[in-house]
Order: C-alpha cells, then sequence, then structure tokens
C-alpha cells in the first residue's frame, strides 16, 4: 500500500493544514536518501513563522526539516 502525501513548504499551505486540522509529520532530508527519514509524527500546525513550525507545542526549523501531511 502507497501512501500519497503533500510536503508543506508556503505560509498558505501551512495555514490551509491548521485550519483543517491536518496532522503533519515531520522528516529528515538526507542525501542522497530521496525518501527521508522520519523524525516525529507530531500532529497540527499550532503557529508558524518564516523561520520555524510550531507543532505539538514544538518549534522545528523551516530550514533544515521537510514538513508532510497525508492525503486521503
Amino acid at each position: 500500500m502507497s501512501a500519497t502525501y503533500k510536503v508543506l513548504e508556503s505560509d498558505a499551505e501551512f495555514l490551509t493544514a491548521a485550519l483543517a486540522q491536518s496532522k503533519v509529520s515531520v522528516w529528515f532530508r538526507l542525501e542522497p536518501d530521496p525518501i527521508g527519514n522520519l523524525m516525529d509524527y507530531v500532529g497540527i500546525v499550532e503557529g508558524y513563522t518564516p523561520e520555524s513550525i510550531k507543532l505539538a507545542g514544538a518549534h522545528f526549523v523551516r530550514g533544515r526539516f521537510e514538513f508532510r501531511t497525508y492525503i486521503k
């Protein structure tokens, strides 16, 4: 079974995920691994700035991680 996901990058995408209360996971992106490694399955977006994303009370730096939400 394959899962389809969307990588969240823009403020509009984070706002949409927050309003829809979509669950978001945080991934390390290690080269040359195209899939990445799951860091945490944290939950819904609580806030965002140009530098970070707040998920489940924790702040994650946007430039270091990839944020994914799964599409049903």
